[in-house]
C-alpha cells in the first residue's frame, strides 16, 4: 500500500476547485506564511485578491501596524517568490470568527 501526503491532495484540489480564476489568491494563502512567518500568519488572514490589491485582515492594532511597516518588502517577496504582481496591500482589523 501507497501512501500520499493529504496535505498535497488537498491543496491540488482546492486548486481545481477554485480554478484559474482564484488560482493569484490561492497561492497567495497556502504561501502567507512562507511570507510573513508563523507568529504574523497566526495573526493575520488574506481575505481576498481585486485588481491586484491584496486585503490582509489581523486581530489587532499591534499587529497591523507590523504588517504595515512590512508592506514594501511583502510586496516585494511576494512578487519575487510567486510571481504575482500586486500594486498595494490593505490591512484592516477583524476578529477571526467573522
Amino acid at each position: 500500500m501507497t501512501f500520499i501526503q493529504a496535505g498535497n491532495s488537498l491543496q491540488k484540489l482546492v486548486f481545481n476547485i477554485g480554478g484559474p480564476d482564484y488560482e493569484d489568491l490561492l497561492v497567495l494563502a497556502f504561501g502567507w506564511k512562507h511570507i510573513v512567518g508563523n507568529l504574523l500568519a497566526e495573526r493575520s488572514w488574506i481575505q481576498k485578491l481585486d485588481n491586484n490589491i491584496l486585503f490582509v485582515s489581523t486581530t489587532n492594532n499591534v499587529w497591523m501596524q507590523e504588517l504595515i511597516l512590512r508592506k514594501v518588502k511583502l510586496i516585494q517577496d511576494i512578487e519575487s517568490k510567486f510571481k504575482i504582481k500586486l500594486n498595494d496591500i490593505i490591512f484592516f482589523l477583524r476578529t477571526r470568527g467573522i
